[in-house]
């Protein structure tokens, strides 16, 4: 259901006094709002609102609680129910931020602000690890292995040319599906570029370039030739045994992945852990193994921040850090 058709339960006549006619300004504002943000914000932004609203919807109406705008101490409710679920506190935190939204779209006060909502909050965070379980690298080993033993056949090409220029992009799910072949250019040396339109770190839909090696460049201009695909989507569902259907969804990226891992051979409760950010993460770790430095690993994986890349890359970092120099030249390493 679209965000802006949730806004019409908002305010169900009966509930504390309430009726429509009460808050119409608020819930116009915010379907103002999202008639613009579904221009500018890409797909899986928006899904992911639409599911959060869905769920604080879900939990507001059956107890009579108002979401929009929704009091402190109902917030703080929906935390603790989220605890009671077993919610992690990374799910919840963005469940916060969707209602912090909603609000600032309506021109209302953000509840999360008030100090219940933080002590609820607090309270999680001590019931639950605030540690999220990281997905599992597909770095470059595991994606040679593939290539090598792939086989033949348009599938085992598609795969081929994906997880290559997802290896070398770095490309969040939500990009990879959304390349283009306009999007490409291939120079003289045999290696490529490609444009970044929108990712998750530019809104503003900037774009930037990443570099793609000759490697990937053939294995790409493969399976652009079996697929005789000439313009538009560049990575698409295959039908039956060789047809080609229509742009990929991103949920179809962490499967593909899972395929991968399974041919190559991890491990059952490896393959539970890859998800569609394995070969972000692989990438990563393998950049930073080599010694290559932060700032380039930043700029390839398009991040403002050090956080991520350097949560990635702990392991490598904790085996190269101080006390790994020093067990080394005590002799214990």
């Amino acid at each position: 259901m679209e965000l802006n058709n949730q806004i019409a339960e908002l305010a169900p006549t009966g509930i504390a006094g309430v009726t429509a006619s009460d808050l119409p300004t608020p819930a116009e504002k915010v379907r103002a709002w999202w008639r613009k943000a579904r221009r500018v914000y890409p797909e899986a932004t928006l899904r992911a609102w639409r599911f959060d609203w869905a769920a604080f919807l879900a939990f507001c109406k059956p107890r009579g609680l108002l979401p929009l705008p929704a009091l402190p101490s109902t917030v703080a409710a929906y935390i603790e129910a989220c605890g009671e679920a077993s919610k992690k506190p990374a799910t919840v935190r963005r469940y916060l931020a969707t209602i912090a939204c909603a609000h600032r779209a309506a021109k209302l006060l953000n509840p999360n602000d008030d100090e219940d909502v933080k002590l609820a909050l607090k309270g999680l965070y001590n019931r639950s690890p605030m540690r999220q379980r990281q997905a599992k690298a597909l770095g470059w080993h595991q994606i040679k292995r593939f290539l090598i033993t792939a086989g033949v056949g348009i599938r085992a090409d598609r795969e081929r040319a994906l997880l290559c220029v997802g290896y070398d992009t770095m490309a969040r799910r939500s990009e990879l599906v959304a390349l283009n072949v306009e999007d490409f250019s291939f120079l003289s040396d045999g290696s490529g570029r490609v444009l970044i339109r929108r990712s998750k770190t530019d809104q503003a839909g900037e774009g930037s370039v990443a570099y793609l090696s000759p490697d990937t460049v053939g294995y790409l201009k493969i399976w652009l030739g079996v697929s005789r695909i000439t313009r538009g989507a560049v990575f698409r569902r295959l039908i039956g045994r060789g047809r080609i259907g229509a742009r990929l969804q991103v949920d179809s990226i962490a499967q593909t992945f899972k395929r991968v891992a399974e041919f190559v051979g991890m491990t059952e409760d490896e393959r539970k852990q890859v998800s569609g950010h394995s070969i972000r993460v692989g990438a990563t770790q393998d950049m930073l193994a080599l010694n290559i430095d932060l700032a380039s690993v930043m700029q390839a994986g398009r991040w403002k921040t050090t956080a991520m890349p350097m949560r990635y890359g702990e392991e490598v970092q904790a085996g190269r850090g101080g006390m790994a120099r020093a067990a080394k030249a005590q002799g214990r390493g």
